[in-house]
């Protein structure tokens, strides 16, 4: 089994919203590109992509 291509993914936020992310983030150890990544693997989950994505630990 092949490992996964990895992408940059980048976005415009407005700067309050990130630092108060960021900091939400390290309050529960956890990095910003963990949470966003989860948040996107149960975005896919819930809004019916699944069946073209498979998680991966």
């Amino acid at each position: 089994m092949t490992e996964p291509t990895k992408k940059m993914f980048t976005a415009k936020v407005d700067e309050n919203l990130l630092k108060a992310f960021k900091y939400a983030c390290e309050n529960q150890d956890t990095t910003a590109s963990q949470a966003v990544r989860a948040f996107m693997r149960e975005y896919v989950r819930k809004h019916g992509q699944a069946d073209v994505f498979q998680h991966r630990s």
